[in-house]
């Protein structure tokens, strides 16, 4: 089982277009972050969590596109969900249908807000499954449990897969979420910034998080323009890693191309 990082950035993304790099490093590739997605693959199987305006293009920065057969949604925000039609057309290309999961609010969001995309006449290929937090699904062989998350006045998901976890763009979690992290190796964590923020934790509180939780190995996502990378890399414990666009985590092996 592998994820592959397509992109570790913030809703404006890196560099954005009033800010550019801030901070951080214009030199270093790795400070280029496109909007936050990750690819899960096993065997066979793939499935998106996220699908922000950039999935084209960091789709086919994976080479050959792989196969992905669904796609998990975190929250309705545009930078989590607005290349939702370039994966229609994947799948309509492909002539395959594409499960789509999402919460009930975030389903009717996407409906609203694409309606050509998720018109029933193409249920044919992009097919809707409505989630509730902290009851598993699944997709072919692998269990999922969806996680409900605060992110300010709005709510995410985050998703667990054996023994590990993806949760980006969440302020706190419920007694019921930290039970069911509980035992995770492997956790991708939406850390937005160096300093405190009213919907995303900030590095202290990821920190913490990462010790609460007795991780074996964080990797930091969804990183603004304070957080630059090479510092990171130098100040941070070892088995606390920022990410970068395309980085690959074998889940088997909890190790990461660097």
């Amino acid at each position: 089982m592998k994820v592959t990082i397509l992109g570790c950035g913030p809703s404006y993304g890196m560099p954005s277009l009033t800010r550019g790099f801030g901070p951080s490093d214009p030199n270093n590739p790795k400070n280029v972050r496109t909007r936050s997605a990750i690819l899960l693959t096993d065997k066979d199987l793939g499935i998106l969590f996220d699908t922000g305006p950039e999935i084209r293009e960091q789709l086919l920065r994976c080479g050959e596109v792989p196969q992905i057969q669904a796609v998990c949604y975190t929250h309705l925000h545009y930078d989590h969900m607005g290349g939702a039609e370039d994966i229609r057309n994947l799948a309509k290309e492909r002539q395959q249908i594409m499960d789509v999961y999402g919460t009930q609010k975030d389903i009717t969001a996407l409906r609203r807000q694409m309606p050509y995309v998720f018109d029933p006449s193409h249920q044919q290929t992009m097919k809707l499954h409505h989630i509730k937090p902290y009851k598993p699904f699944k997709i072919k062989h692998l269990e999922i449990m969806p996680i409900f998350q605060f992110h300010g006045e709005n709510n995410s998901l985050g998703y667990r897969i054996g023994d590990f976890a993806y949760c980006t763009d969440v302020k706190k979690f419920e007694p019921e979420g930290w039970k069911l992290l509980k035992g995770v190796k492997v956790w991708v964590l939406g850390c937005v910034t160096l300093d405190k923020n009213p919907k995303h934790i900030h590095l202290a509180e990821a920190l913490k998080w990462h010790e609460k939780l007795g991780v074996q190995r964080t990797y930091l996502t969804h990183m603004g323009s304070k957080m630059d990378y090479s510092t990171l890399k130098r100040t941070l414990p070892k088995d606390i890693i920022p990410c970068y666009d395309g980085m690959e985590i074998d889940l088997d092996n909890i190790k990461a191309s660097e």
